[in-house]
């Protein structure tokens, strides 16, 4: 049986590394499409509904996690690959097929094609996307990636702020006081944090607050959120109504 894969790996180098063990070594599997954005990498799994997918987890706009919960198909199976040992991946490996360490050695990769094989064969079925997020969010609190650009680092959703978007950078202010150059802009990150029932709010074209560190409220113009730090935050007159719902202010 074939099965047809597709790679997301938001580094070039990764992606054609391991589309050529796929090519040269594993008759198995056939490479449907491959993408270093992970954006993209939604609309290939939707589009082509693969048999697998390998999925990096650090990547700088959306990470392999954010990805998973935006999908529309997740009837896969997947294997995730990374170059971080710390990774939560005890949770992955309780939902995922398998995981993969860069760089990826030909003998693991034939194991997991291995191991898919026999799910298969004995009609176990692919494994539930939404089980696993729920394993790593239970067990490694699923962190936010904020690539600078001199560095990858990780936080908490609980410990940003306010996020603010600069003319070439968006800047995230964390509790403890530091501020954070960051190379994603504030639409990804509106996508990743302001969903139903979460603590943020876009109020601003300029900028996404954490309500839970709103601390007052001042009615000029169109109104300021005031928050943790004494930092003042304009309300913009669209988002005006629904963040007084928001923060139960009576209407």
């Amino acid at each position: 049986m074939i099965l047809h894969a597709i790679l997301v790996d938001d580094e070039i180098n990764g992606l054609k590394s391991l589309e050529l063990l796929c090519d040269q070594f594993i008759d198995e599997v056939e490479i449907v499409s491959a993408t270093t954005n992970p954006v993209e990498a939604i609309s290939l799994i939707n589009a082509y509904r693969p048999d697998m997918v390998f999925m990096d987890i650090s990547m700088p706009q959306l990470n392999g996690f954010e990805v998973l919960e935006k999908l529309r198909f997740k009837n896969f199976f997947l294997v995730f690959t990374t170059a971080h040992k710390n990774y939560a991946l005890q949770a992955i490996k309780q939902g995922a097929t398998d995981y993969l360490l860069k760089p990826i050695d030909i003998r693991e990769l034939k194991l997991t094609i291995h191991k898919i094989q026999q799910k298969i064969a004995e009609q176990k079925g692919v494994p539930d996307v939404l089980e696993i997020l729920k394993n790593i969010n239970e067990k490694h609190n699923l962190r936010i990636n904020l690539p600078t650009k001199t560095s990858l680092e990780y936080v908490l959703p609980e410990d940003i702020v306010y996020i603010q978007a600069e003319s070439n950078y968006t800047l995230v202010s964390l509790t403890n006081g530091e501020n954070m150059e960051v190379t994603k802009s504030l639409r990804s990150f509106e996508t990743l944090l302001c969903t139903t029932n979460s603590s943020f709010l876009r109020v601003h074209h300029s900028y996404i607050i954490n309500l839970d560190y709103v601390t007052r409220y001042i009615k000029d113009n169109n109104g300021f959120a005031v928050l943790k730090g004494k930092r003042t935050i304009p309300i913009s007159r669209q988002k005006k109504e629904q963040f007084l719902k928001c923060i139960d202010f009576p209407l």
